[in-house]
């Protein structure tokens, strides 16, 4: 190709500006596909999830949840689907009454304190085990589930508490087999 400044003379603007737009068409060709396909390689990328064994994944298509998907790997549309994965195999606790931690067992006495129907006061602890069976309802029917169980549980435990007699208890365990103060002291 010839150089356009020799010669002395100036270039025509025209065939500058024609030239250009040729060589930005040429490129442009390749351009369009390669952000096309860049694109597709990235909502592949970030559709791609796995849901591993003892797993549910619950995918949501614009908020909505639909049928519960199994382990393996799944594929959802970025941007239109978001997915919320629940782990089925886990035994789950709620602690009514006290919580473990690494130094060992706190105790808590607001919930563990309860006033039984003769009016005495208790300590009382409790420990529920659960397993998650459905996890669009785990996830969507509520908006604390552990925190519903926890109070549901505490709530139960307290009217059983509730209807409890402590004294009454205690004096029949005493005529059924006597106490120690009744019994005379054998000194043989």
């Amino acid at each position: 190709m010839r150089n356009r400044f020799d010669e002395g003379r100036t270039p025509d603007l025209r065939v500058v500006a024609a030239e250009y737009g040729d060589q930005v068409r040429k490129r442009m060709r390749w351009i369009g596909p390669g952000l096309a396909g860049l694109f597709v390689v990235l909502m592949v990328l970030t559709g791609l999830y796995s849901v591993e064994p003892g797993e549910m994944a619950v995918v949501r298509t614009f908020g909505k949840a639909s049928a519960p998907v199994g382990p393996g790997l799944h594929f959802i549309v970025p941007l239109l689907q978001e997915k919320d994965v629940v782990d089925m195999a886990n035994i789950r606790r709620e602690e009514i009454g006290f919580r473990t931690t690494k130094a060992g067992i706190k105790l808590v006495p607001a919930e563990a304190q309860m006033l039984t129907g003769d009016e005495n006061i208790v300590e009382v602890q409790m420990i529920v085990q659960y397993q998650v069976s459905d996890p669009v309802k785990f996830l969507f029917k509520l908006r604390e589930p552990e925190a519903t169980l926890h109070i549901a549980a505490e709530i139960a435990l307290r009217g059983v508490v509730g209807q409890m007699r402590i004294t009454s208890d205690i004096d029949e365990m005493s005529e059924k087999r006597g106490t120690l103060f009744d019994k005379p002291a054998d000194n043989k």
